[in-house]
C-alpha cells in the first residue's frame, strides 16, 4: 500500500507493508497495531474514519479529533516514509527537518486514511 502526501512544500512517498511494523518497533519500542488503535480511539473510530470521503466530511472528522493522538500519527508517518525510503533519518531528526502539517490536513490527504486503516485491517 502506497501514497504520496504533501508535507510542507515537498511530496513525501509513504509505503506500508510488513517491514513498517519492524521500523516502528525499532524506533518507538511499541507495537504499531496497538498504537494505531490507541491513536484513533479504537476500532469504532477507525471505522468512522474509513467512511470519510474527503474535505466535505470535515465535520465528521472534527468529531473524531478528540480521539486522535497527534504524536502517534506523526510516528506512523515517519514509519511509512522509512518503509518507502530506508535512508530516512531517525524520527527526531526527521520530524525536526520537515514542515509537518496539522493532523487534520494529513487525514484529508489522498491515501492517508487507507494507510492508517491498513495498520489494522487489509482487504484482500
Amino acid at each position: 500500500m502506497e501514497a504520496t502526501i504533501n508535507i510542507g512544500e515537498q511530496k513525501v512517498r509513504l509505503k506500508a507493508n510488513a517491514i513498517t511494523a519492524i521500523h516502528y518497533k525499532n524506533q518507538f519500542k511499541s507495537d504499531i497495531l496497538k498504537d494505531t488503535l490507541n491513536a484513533m480511539g479504537g476500532v469504532e473510530a477507525i471505522l468512522k474514519l474509513q467512511s470519510l470521503e474527503g474535505a466535505e466530511d470535515y465535520e465528521k472528522l472534527q468529531l473524531l479529533l478528540d480521539e486522535i493522538d497527534t504524536v502517534l500519527i506523526y510516528q506512523f508517518v515517519w514509519s511509512w516514509a522509512k518503509t518507502a525510503d530506508r535512508n530516512v533519518e531517525p524520527f527526531y531528526e526527521w520530524i525536526n527537518s520537515v514542515d509537518m502539517p496539522p493532523v487534520t490536513e494529513l487525514l484529508l490527504e489522498d491515501g492517508f486514511v487507507e494507510l492508517l486503516v491498513g495498520n489494522v485491517y487489509r482487504k484482500k
